[in-house]
């Protein structure tokens, strides 16, 4: 049968260009970044000296001119195909100046926009610089006011002793995930399942679909959060991205906290109130706040760790994702 030049031209179109040979066929390569479009989740990168070019990027916090890893497309002539984020550290507090205050946000300036935030309760003036906490899975966007940057507050002493009742600080904390996984209660057993995709073991799975047999997933920390020592804890945020890619459908996480630090050998325990998050589509992330009634219990160690208690199908990355189950808290320590 003969085809015509075109269609052997169409044909040809259509085979995967591979590596050349003698390339470097490693998947991931380091790039130093030359823009920055937050709005669109971008980066603009340059590898070894490349034309800088735009790609999709993990929602991390990135600076003009830090490193970062960059995914190759194997199949398609090494090309560039997606940023997995920062090699160099970034700072998750920025200062910014107040231009507008009411009785629920402050209208700030900050990395070169204003932004109405809330604010940990303190007295503000317009003028005053603060401290603003930055989205660490999330670019980096400014989120809360921590308070005026290098003010002290009054606070007592946590003995409550007769002594000199001490300054209280305001301080702020990434604390990530220690080990994840979920347990398949019908099995009696720890990650068994989806293994090798969706997140691997380390991922909090929950609900009961395809098979599975209901599941908890668990994260734990260990006593990282008791090891603050806080006198009172403002606020904890924890960042959860889905993994699985089964269907399409916005599914919601809901998680509980846990007395399980460390990985115990049944079903990981629950205590204190269950929280909700945002429907959430394939590698979809979002911040969850903790309810304010288990802050005590996570002050003192009563609380270490979080699990899945929600009905849908569903699975979050675990401690082996970057930014993924960490808790960002905001709290008061006595100096």
């Amino acid at each position: 049968m003969d085809v015509s030049p075109i269609d052997l031209s169409r044909m040809a179109a259509l085979i995967p260009e591979g590596v050349k040979p003698g390339s470097d066929v490693s998947p991931l390569q380091v790039g130093t970044v030359t823009g920055l479009d937050i709005p669109n989740g971008q980066v603009q990168v340059t590898v070894g000296g490349s034309d800088p070019v735009w790609l999709p990027a993990a929602p991390f916090i990135y600076m003009q001119g830090g490193r970062v890893r960059v995914r190759r497309a194997a199949l398609d002539a090494n090309r560039l195909e997606y940023c997995e984020g920062p090699l160099t550290v970034a700072p998750v507090v920025a200062t910014g100046k107040v231009t507008a205050i009411t009785d629920e946000t402050l209208t700030v300036e900050v990395l070169g926009g204003a932004w109405e935030l809330g604010y940990t309760s303190s007295t503000y003036d317009v003028g005053e610089t603060v401290a603003v906490l930055r989205h660490p899975t999330g670019f980096g966007v400014p989120q809360w006011v921590l308070g005026i940057a290098g003010r002290e507050v009054s606070a007592q002493d946590p003995g409550g002793g007769a002594g000199n009742p001490g300054v209280g600080e305001l301080r702020q904390a990434v604390v990530g995930p220690q080990d994840s996984g979920s347990y398949r209660s019908s099995f009696g057993r720890w990650d068994t399942w989806n293994t090798n995709r969706y997140g691997g073991t380390p991922a909090l799975w929950q609900g009961n679909g395809s098979g599975s047999g209901p599941m908890v997933g668990w994260a734990g920390y260990g006593d990282q959060v008791a090891n603050l020592w806080a006198v009172s804890i403002q606020n904890i945020w924890v960042d959860v991205v889905r993994s699985d890619s089964s269907f399409p459908t916005a599914k919601a996480p809901v998680l509980q906290g846990s007395p399980d630090g460390v990985r115990p050998g049944g079903a990981p325990g629950g205590a204190g109130d269950a929280v909700g998050g945002a429907g959430l589509t394939p590698e979809q992330g979002t911040r969850i706040r903790l309810p304010d009634s288990t802050y005590e219990a996570w002050r003192t160690g009563g609380i270490k760790g979080l699990r899945t208690v929600g009905g849908d199908y569903m699975a979050l990355y675990g401690s082996n994702r970057g930014g993924a189950m960490v808790l960002t808290i905001q709290y008061t320590v006595v100096v």
